[in-house]
This record gives C-alpha cells, structure tokens and sequence, in this order.
C-alpha cells in the first residue's frame, strides 16, 4: 500500500513542522490523532481538514464530529459541498496532485491553524507503525497560554495581595510614591514655610506675652 509523507506546520511559522507518514487507506481520523500527538495537544477540541489549493484556499470540509455535519444557512446560500467526517474518509480519495494541500483547523475558538503539504510517496517500513512522525523540527507551542489578567478584573482581596506583594519589594522611603492617596504632595520648602507662618500667627495673637523693653546700648558700653 502506497505511503504518503506529509509535512504538517503551523500557518504563521513553517520553521516549527512536523513530517508524517500515513498509508494511503488509512482514514483523516487517524491523520487527526498523529497530528495532535506530534504537537502535543489534547484532542478535546472540534477539528476539520479542508481541501486546498496552491494558494490555500479552503475547499471541501472534512469534519471530526457528526454534530459539526449539517451545513448551515450561510454554508447553503454560498453552495458549499456537503462536509465528510473524518472516520469515513480516507487519505487517497483526496489526493488530486503530487503536492496535495490541506489546511487543518483545531479548536474553532483559537482557531490553530496548520498548513499541509504532501511531499512524496514514501515506501512502506515494516518497523513503523502507521501513522508515523519521521521528522521534527521546533519546539510546539503550549496549547493553552497562561492569560495574565489586570488588577481591574481581579476581586478586591486579590488585587489586595497583589499589592501588598508588590510593597513588599519597595524601600521603606519609596512606600509613598507608590500608594496614590489622591492628594497633591508637599515638597520640604512648603512645609517649612508653613511652619514659619503658623510660629509668626502664634507670636501676635497671644494675649500674656510681653513686649520687650527698650535699653540703651551706650549706657551698657558705659558700664563695661
């Protein structure tokens, strides 16, 4: 049975790829389990292959799940051809050229996208279990990306923690710059001349206080 070698890469980055061989009866189901196992993703999402062109436009629909089956009234209206699942399709009724384009799409909500392309008949190896990875080149991206959410959408005691976290790292003198207490600083020179206002205001309006007596700076020389 003939062999076909594809190589399978991510739409935005053909430096991270993936070679693999699957025998020409053997179903898109089973080109589907290889692929997620070559990137290192979990299989819990829908999933479809799409005939392409060489320019990677989608044709034809082969779907993971029956659900996913039925076209609906955009698909219609457009005349778009009645999708195929994947456990009933297999790999050699959808090869029209030597270099046979697919796009495969993962997970509709991320939308992971990889282009593929087949790159030769291959002969069959009776040490290989079909479908097989042959080459791997590039790390895979991690599936799910750890989103870091702003101090607005965290609850207050988060956000709280979160702060508190962040003072722990500041010195002692710097605490003030980082709590903003909505009010308009006072540089040094203010607060000194607002405590040189108030001692001059204490000094008139005291009631007891004396005022100082006169002498004679000539009559104290004198005594000298």
């Amino acid at each position: 049975m003939a062999v076909y070698r594809f190589k399978v890469y991510l739409e935005d980055n053909e430096d991270v790829f993936r070679d693999i061989d699957i025998k020409a009866g053997q179903s898109f189901e089973q080109f589907h389990v290889i692929i997620q196992a070559a990137f290192k993703f979990d299989a819990k999402h829908a999933a479809s292959f799409f005939v392409s062109d060489d320019y990677w436009r989608k044709g034809q629909e082969i779907t993971l799940r029956k659900e996913d089956l039925p076209l609906d009234e955009e698909e219609i209206r457009k005349l778009v051809e009645p999708k195929k699942l994947m456990s009933d399709a297999k790999v050699a009724k959808f090869i029209e050229q030597p270099h046979q384009r697919f796009v495969y799409v993962f997970d509709p909500s991320v939308q992971w996208s990889f282009f593929i392309e087949m790159i030769k008949i291959a002969e069959e190896n009776s040490k290989l279990v079909y479908p097989a990875i042959v080459k791997s080149l590039g790390t895979a991206p991690k599936q799910y990306k750890q989103v870091n959410m702003s101090k607005e959408e965290l609850s207050p005691d988060l956000a709280m923690a979160g702060l508190l976290s962040d003072l722990d790292e500041v010195e002692d003198e710097e605490v003030y710059k980082v709590i903003d207490t909505g009010e308009e600083a006072i540089e040094d020179d203010d607060i000194n001349s607002l405590e040189g206002e108030e001692g001059e205001g204490d000094a008139l309006e005291d009631p007891e206080s004396e005022p100082l007596e006169d002498f004679d700076v000539e009559e104290d020389n004198e005594d000298l």
